[in-house]
């Protein structure tokens, strides 16, 4: 780098008074990096640091000889050829002379000439490469040779050693550096200061760095320390030159003065190496300074670092005065920690971080425009530097502390947080706090509390000051009352991490890694407060801080946070942990209850407290005093008047007025000096008030102020202050000025004006500002204005008519404001936040939207019923929705629906709450996302769902219509998780469920859509077997296959304890005590136990209980009794108080009892067994109280009551769940049926609306129990796999065969089945084919077993075919229907007559492995075979002699899984499975070599292939659950894939005319696929319908939008809707399943023109027809 002075202009060398130039050799610190050339491009090697330079012909004379040293050029002069040269070259000779004041200094001595007009070439060197030993010196005029370079080397120490070439690494020859300085130069003066080594430094004012004790260590150290030592050199010289930039010049003695400290601590210089490291490069830097840099950089940089660095070497300070002389242990200390702090200092003033290449590093900070294009990334490789580095890079990670909230303006230098204690006052208080804070061995919480206005917050805000200046405070969060962020007591801890992480940046670093790898801390606001403590602050404070580094965290007015529960948890939380680091907590509030208990709990050694208001009397007085004289001081009409006798009588009777309250003294103060008043004539009245202000505080003071601001008030005007204030007790969160005059209905003028009078209460805006906040100084005034006791009318808020006033206020603003796209929204294609323009609405609108629920709510919501009709029964309420949306609150209007409606009760209006709360909350997605459609999605959608019984809503034209076709019968809902389940419990309010099972997490879902809502739960490592929702839904308990009881957040996913441990065997069942307070386990360690979930301790000693292994627990209703069932046949009762049984076991099972449950009115326990009966017990007597119930014919896995107690739900092993009537005994009706696995599970919902079960084949089913439905659809689908299909020969049928045992048969255009299934197989049935006739179906399946069956009656035609020893994998029929192939386990491939079912031929042999697939070639003479595992082969045979036709073909890596004839018989396709082989390969016939392919594009196994009819065309499904059709000639795809199932694709088909194709999953459906015009079909007419289009026209993500090949948001599907919507291509689904279509005939209001779908008045002209923006892929033919 470089530093003229004023020769030197930016980067280019301009000629100057000799005087004014100073020139300083490059100090640019670098690492060795494989970086490119350009990018190392001003390296110099100094000792072993490596850079680079650029080479000016300077002659230096010393006393006893002259030298040429380099001089650095700006990069864009790089590189140029002496054929470049225009102009003659000017040397510049320069004295270097010892000076007594400077050092050694260049006296430039110029030899002038010509201007050059090309720059100078380029030096490289390097250390450690010997001299040559012919080096000649070269004459004046030319360029450096050998020689010069090593005179320079030898004879000026500390310069660089002989260059090197950039291209070979060697040392240059003579010549090469002749050739590279050819040529003129530039400039004629220059001044050079080089760096000297240490021992030949001479006239200096610091010769005791010489002597120093870390001399010989330097010596000792690489030749680094040379340069060091010379940097040291150069900035003594800086700092004596006088017309150095000043903030450079003492910026230099700032950095001497931490050089020296370095060197005095001679003994541990490691301690150092990082701050050496920031100074070598802030050097740099300030060394090339330009003097034309902009002054914005200047102030920015280097004045700041001149001050932050002078105050942090202040020589007052600890230790440093001493520096240069053998420093004391405590000096040493002292010392170490002011390193930290300037190494902190240095790394936030001059580094940013960047990521280049995957590689972090720190980069000089973009303010410093000048270093622009010459700042290097310094990427540094000492362990400690990196934590430094990755630090700085945390700060700037915004997205990371955006996890940890937004709770701003809680910081302690907030005005609006109050003002600081009066200089001179509570000192004795300040200085015990103080002592407390700085003594790492004192508790590490102190709780200041006392009553309102003792001055709490005053002195927490001087605390944090003085802790501030001293660098003990760590961060600071002042809760309020008046601000929701700010009374949310979840946000303290996170808001203290997010400040620690921006102050300390290695606690940042620390909580960047938890927070990245911690999966409990996705959620960091929504974490139990135990989890935040431990997690957020212990946890990076562990790895950050020394053990007796102390850091306060302060945490003022706790009392104003609203959850009190959430208080004490946060109490507990800090007492019950006492950290490893000197972390300290500072908290202060009013002694109330919740904040009183959890002190007492702990041991008094954990924590300190003072009460305020009980400190001595005098002391208070004292300090009221000083204060009151302090602020009237400042009250020039005051001061004016009494200043020749101050202080005035007055303020000590004002002190006596106040008692021990600063508020008082504070608000007499502002009314005193209130800007409405004669404050002379104010103070002189007030200290001859009625003496009755000394016993009643504050609270007559408030009186009086209020009496003096209502004072000759008209009417009108009374109200309106009156409404003033009761707005400003009932907000939700601060208002502006603006805001107040919209709720009150007036104008900010008289909103001023209303409130001129209460300046000393009321924080009023300056003038101007209408969009700041009103809020008030002190709580008490709040609990003044709504006091019980008797206050004047005329200020008297009753809190109820308040918050009604406020509640009209804010429907007047939403009837004013809310219209049809209130949003502002563009377009319908956008989500918000991509908006054209961005999306907002008016202050007091989004105020109104977001709070009018709680103003209802807290002034009774009787009296409002007819306003909340009104309001939902209209459009408004979808305006409302609207806004919520642009204001990102949609949640707002469920949760506030949803309380409204529990107020309520079972009403008229109350179901319509719900029902509207409802559809917000399953349609929170698209009416979040994008505001359109909530028209164009959410409502088509409902509209498609709703019940007749249900809300509506205003019907809106030119958007998509929706139709559903549910299920059909009991099952209103289908959720398949794609894992088995063990256990689902129903949310209390009936709106969620949760579910575990073998993937051991916990999910929970939206009861109505399906939609996952929470989850998953991670951290279990096994089976999870229960799940149990707590009493107010907060919590979910699990019990384990590991062992563990685990209690969980159900809203955040997180632990809320640690796991429960003292299980010795899996953990099999779970439940809540009713008051939430306590968990029951059960086991097959034969124990049951209760754990408390306060401590996570056992609760009880249930030690006595004699069982088997426990697998079913539960509390009664009273929570006196536990009850649970065991695999010794019994059901046992306990009584919880006594710990004793509370009689005798209940026999009679004659199996295990699976589960166990009490009624609703505690009197009856019902029990399901492994006998697979259900008994139903009397709780008192133990007896049964009827017959067994019986009908089920598997075990009875799950029990339960209704919530009435009239009926019993029960899950079995036969796959049904059947209700049962709980006085009967009987079947309530018809079991139901759905499942294809055990039912493990079972429960109704609290409302008893619904039952819930969950199946070890991964589904859950919801069913509506009280409707009498038989299953209309219950034949439309297959309950397991489908694993065949086939089309009929003419085209008109599909048949399948399924893992479910059964064949179907069904009509292709209506999708409907055409015959009941065909059953009669006792394993699943792999493969199915029709007869070329279409008169028969052949089948194979796991039983080892081919049937031939009649199509037109269902019934087998024949015995089923038997001689196969492995199940049958694949049928087929040959040409004239004569016989029948298959392929088995077996390894073999038979022949068999299919008129009597016997063998046609000897098996063929030779595979190795299962033959997986069987065709009949197109005239019946051959068949093909193939394999899978370790065989990999197809086989062609020869049908008249069994023998093959040819050797193997061999060329799939993967097993071979599917194989077929092409329609002429001269091509074979075959799919493969295996990771490395996901192909299809089409094979010669004659020769067995690959034709064409291999086929590539599925991305999971390829399961199935088929041909054509013409051939021209392959169809293939894969366990990726896509289909493709791929072009036989190329092998390429000739259409996007068909995307819609949701599981592996089993089994596809062309029809026989090749215009559709059929498809077999394991999601239980077929699917029908029509094909495009470009492959042979029909041509279609215009597409109303979605489905209409072809494939690839739209996508539906995971997120549930359909969007167009552009990304454009078309419409939003319900998770309900997904699995069987009709998306692009798809023609027909069969299936149990509900299916969706979407018609887009009306479907006109989409992009810019959605606003057009609001209701048209008559008369409107019709809306142009515009498609939806869907384009035709291209179709690669």
């Amino acid at each position: 780098m470089f530093f003229p002075i004023s020769g030197f202009r930016g980067n280019r060398w301009q000629g100057g008074h000799e005087a004014d130039c100073i020139a300083l050799a490059e100090v640019k610190r670098t690492l060795p990096s494989p970086s490119t050339e350009a990018a190392i491009s001003q390296e110099v090697a100094l000792g072993d640091l490596h850079l680079l330079s650029f080479t000016l012909t300077v002659t230096c004379t010393l006393p006893t000889q002259s030298v040429e040293v380099p001089y650095p050029l700006p990069p864009h002069q790089l590189n140029t050829t002496p054929g470049d040269a225009q102009e003659p070259q000017v040397n510049v000779t320069s004295t270097i002379v010892p000076s007594p004041e400077s050092g050694l200094v260049a006296q430039p001595q110029p030899t002038l000439g010509r201007t050059a007009a090309f720059p100078l070439p380029i030096i490289f060197a390097t250390a450690g490469i010997p001299n040559p030993p012919d080096a000649q010196k070269i004459d004046e005029g030319t360029s450096v040779s050998g020689a010069e370079q090593r005179s320079l080397q030898n004879d000026v120490p500390g310069l660089p050693p002989i260059p090197v070439d950039l291209g070979t690494g060697t040392a240059a020859q003579n010549r090469n550096v002749k050739q590279a300085v050819e040529g003129p130069i530039q400039d004629t003066s220059s001044r050079i200061i080089p760096f000297p080594d240490p021992s030949q430094v001479v006239n200096t004012d610091h010769q005791n760095i010489d002597n120093s004790p870390s001399e010989a260590i330097i010596k000792q150290q690489s030749p680094g320390r040379k340069f060091y030592e010379g940097m040291k050199t150069t900035l003594r010289t800086i700092e004596r030159v006088s017309d150095v930039f000043t903030p450079l010049k003492s910026t230099a003695a700032a950095l001497l003065a931490i050089c020296e400290t370095i060197d005095a601590y001679g003994d541990n210089l490691e301690e150092f190496e990082r701050l050496l490291k920031r100074v070598e490069i802030l050097y740099s830097i300030m060394e090339s300074w330009p003097e034309d840099a902009s002054h914005d950089a200047k102030d920015r940089t280097l004045v700041d670092m001149e001050k932050l660095l002078k105050s942090k070497v202040d020589g007052t300070r600890s230790g440093l005065e001493r520096a240069g002389a053998v420093l004391t242990g405590q000096d040493k200390e002292d010392v170490l920690k002011l390193t930290r702090e300037i190494e902190l200092a240095m790394e936030i003033a001059l580094f940013e971080a960047t990521v280049t290449n995957e590689r972090r590093g720190l980069q000089i900070v973009r303010g410093i425009e000048w270093l622009k294009d010459r700042s290097n990334i310094v990427e540094e490789v000492v362990d400690s530097v990196r934590n430094i580095e990755g630090a700085i890079r945390f700060i700037w990670e915004k997205e990371l502390l955006r996890k940890l909230g937004n709770a701003d303006g809680g910081e302690y230098t907030n005005p609006e947080r109050g003002s600081e204690c009066t200089p001179g006052t509570r000192l004795w208080l300040l200085s015990m706090l103080m002592a407390w804070a700085e003594d790492p061995r004192s508790p590490h919480l102190f709780w200041l509390n006392g009553l309102a206005g003792t001055g709490k917050s005053a002195v927490a805000k001087t605390l944090c000051s003085k802790l501030n200046e001293r660098g003990l405070l760590g961060a600071t969060h002042f809760c309020t009352v008046k601000e929701s962020e700010l009374r949310n007591v979840y946000l303290i801890i996170p808001t203290l991490a997010k400040i620690l992480a921006q102050e300390h940046p290695k606690f940042g670093v620390a909580l960047q890694q938890i927070l990245a790898d911690d999966g409990a801390c996705r959620n960091p606001t929504k974490m139990q407060l135990k989890d935040q403590y431990v997690k957020l602050i212990l946890g990076p404070a562990e790895q950050a801080f020394c053990p007796d580094e102390v850091v306060v965290l302060c945490v003022d007015a706790l009392d104003e946070c609203e959850d009190k529960d959430a208080i004490e948890e946060f109490l507990a939380a800090i007492l019950s942990q006492t950290p490893t680091t000197s972390i300290k907590f500072f908290l202060t509030s009013r002694p109330e209850r919740a904040l009183r208990q959890p002190f007492k709990k702990f041991d008094s050694t954990q924590h300190k407290s003072l009460r305020l208001h009980e400190i001595d009397a005098n002391d208070v007085r004292a300090d009221i005093t000083l204060f009151l004289d302090n602020s009237f001081k400042r009250n020039n009409e005051i001061y004016e008047k009494y200043q020749h006798s101050w202080p005035p009588p007055e303020i000590e009777k004002i002190a006596d007025h106040s008692g021990n309250l600063f508020i008082v003294a504070s608000t007499a103060f502002k009314y005193i000096a209130s800007s409405n008043g004669l404050c002379v004539r104010r103070f002189q009245q007030f200290a001859q008030r009625s003496s009755n202000l000394k016993s009643t505080g504050v609270n007559v003071l408030y009186e009086g102020i209020l009496a003096e601001a209502f004072k000759d008030l008209e009417d009108d005007e009374v109200t309106l202050v009156h409404s003033g204030l009761s707005l400003l007790i009932t907000a939700q969160k601060p208002l502006s000025v603006h805001d107040y005059g919209a709720l009150l209905g007036t104008t900010v003028e008289d909103v001023r004006g209303a409130f001129n009078g209460l300046h000393s209460v009321v924080q009023i805006p300056e003038d101007g500002r209408n969009d700041a906040t009103i809020s008030i100084f002190h709580a008490s005034f709040f609990d003044y204005l709504t006091s019980d006791q008797p206050q004047p009318p005329r200020w008297t808020v009753v809190l109820s008519d308040a918050h009604s006033a406020t509640a009209k206020a804010c429907f007047r603003i939403m009837d004013l404001l809310l219209c049809f796209g209130v949003s502002g929204a563009q377009t319908s294609y956008k989500s918000n936040n991509d908006q054209p323009m961005p999306l907002s609405i008016s202050t007091e609108l989004a105020y109104a939207c977001t709070s009018w629920g709680e103003h209802v709510i807290y002034a009774g919501v009787e009296d409002w019923q007819s306003k909340l009709q009104d309001f939902l029964g209209g459009p408004m309420v979808l305006y409302w929705l609207e806004a919520l949306s642009v204001a990102r609150n949609v949640q707002y209007a469920y949760t506030t629906l949803w309380r409204l409606a529990k107020m309520l009760g079972p009403t008229e209006l109350g179901s319509l709450l719900s029902d509207v709360g409802d559809f917000v909350h399953n349609f929170h997605t698209p009416i979040s996302h994008s505001a359109p459609h909530l028209y164009l999605s959410a409502l088509p959608c409902y509209a498609a769902i709703k019940k007749l019984d249900q809300a509506s809503f205003p019907e809106f034209k030119g958007v998509p219509k929706v139709h559903h076709r549910p299920l059909g019968g009991q099952q209103v809902l289908t959720v398949n998780t794609g894992n088995g389940i063990l256990s689902v419990a129903f949310s209390p309010d009936s709106k969620y469920f949760a579910s575990g099972g073998w993937d051991g997490d916990i999910r929970v879902f939206n009861a109505q859509t399906g939609q996952v809502v929470v989850g998953p739960f991670k951290g279990h490592t096994n089976n999870l077997n229960s799940v149990a929702f707590s009493p107010d839904g907060r919590k979910i308990a699990s019990g384990l296959e590991d062992k563990t009881v685990r209690v969980w957040d159900a809203q955040t996913a997180q632990l809320a304890l640690e796991p429960l441990t003292g299980h010795t065997d899996k953990v099999n069942s779970v439940g809540f005590s009713p008051d939430g307070r306590y968990v029951v386990s059960g086991s097959d360690d034969k124990t049951v136990r209760v754990w408390d979930l306060q401590t996570g301790q056992p609760a009880f000693d249930l030690s006595a209980i004699q069982t088997g292994a426990v697998k079913s627990v539960g509390f009664s209703p009273n929570g006196m009794y536990i009850v649970f069932g065991s695999s010794d046949n019994t059901v046992q009762v306990w009584d919880t108080q006594t710990c004793q049984p509370a009689m005798n076991p209940f026999t009679g099972h004659t199996g295990g009892v699976c589960s166990v449950a009490f009624s609703p009115d505690g009197r009856k326990v019902v029990s399901g067994s492994e006998d697979c009966t259900i008994w139903v017990w009397d709780a008192q007597t133990g007896l049964p109280v009827s017959a067994p119930f019986t009908g089920h014919t598997g075990y009875v896995l799950s029990v339960a009551f209704s919530p009435d107690g009239s009926h019993i739900v029960s899950g079995s092993g036969d796959q049904t769940v059947q209700v049962w009537d709980a006085q009967m005994g009987q079947p309530a009706w018809d079991p139901f049926t759905g499942h294809s696995d055990w039912v493990r599970s079972v429960a109704f919902s609290p409302d008893g609306k619904h039952v819930i079960s969950g199946s070890g084949d991964g589904t859950i089913q919801v069913w509506d129990w009280q409707t009498n439905q038989a299953g209309s659809d219950r034949g439309r689908g297959h309950t397991g796999a489908v694993k065949s299909v086939a089309f009929s020969p003419d085209g008109r049928y599909i048949v399948s065969g399924s893992s479910d045992k059964t064949i179907g048969v069904w009509d292709v255009q209506t999708g409907q089945p055409a015959l009941d299934p065909y059953t009669g197989h006792s394993g699943s049935v792999q493969s199915v084919a029709f007869s070329p006739d279409g008169r028969h179906v052949v089948s194979g399946s796991d039983d080892k077993t081919i049937q031939v069956w009649d199509v037109q009656t269902g019934q087998a035609m024949l015995a089923p075919f038997r001689g196969h020893e492995g199940q049958v994998t694949s049928v087929a029929f040959s040409k004239d229907g004569r016989q029948i192939i298959s392929g088995s386990a077996d390894k073999t491939v038979r022949v068999w007559d299919a008129r009597t079912g016997k063998h046609a031929l000897d098996p063929f042999t030779g595979h190795t492995e299962s033959v997986r697939s069987v065709a009949f070639s197109p005239n019946g003479q051959h068949i093909v075979s193939a394999s899978d595992s370790d065989d990999k082969t197809i086989w062609v045979w020869d049908v008249e002699t069994g023998q093959p036709t040819l050797a193997p073909f061999q060329g799939h890596s993967g097993w071979v899984t599917s194989v077929v004839f092409s329609p002429d018989g001269r091509l074979i396709a075959s799919g493969s499975i295996l990771t490395n082989d996901k192909t299809i390969q089409l094979w010669d016939t004659q020769t067995g070599q690959v034709a064409v392919g291999p086929f590539r594009g599925h991305t999971g196994w390829v399961l199935s292939v088929a041909f054509s009819p013409d051939g021209r065309w392959i169809v293939s499904g894969s366990k990726d659950k896509t289909i493709r059709i791929w072009d036989v000639q190329t092998g390429k795809a000739a259409l996007d894939p068909f995307v819609g199932h949701t599981d592996i694709v089993w089994s596809v088909a062309f029809s026989p005319d090749g215009s559709c194709v059929a498809s077999g999953s394991d999601d239980r459906t077929i699917r029908v696929w029509k094909l495009p015009q470009a492959l042979g079909a029909c041509e279609s007419p215009e597409n109303i319908f979605l489905h209409d289009y072809p494939p690839g026209c739209v996508t539906l993500g995971n997120d549930g939008w359909l969007r167009n090949t552009n990304g454009d948001l078309l419409m939003w599907i319900p998770p309900s809707f997904r699995d069987g919507l009709y998306i692009c291509g798809v023609q027909q689904i069969i299936g149990r399943l509900a299916t969706t279509k979407i018609e887009l005939r009306d479907a006109l209001c989409h992009g810019e023109q959605w606003l057009r779908c609001q209701e048209s008045p008559p008369g409107d002209p019709p809306v142009e027809r515009v498609h939806w923006p869907i384009s035709t892929p291209k179709v690669l033919i």
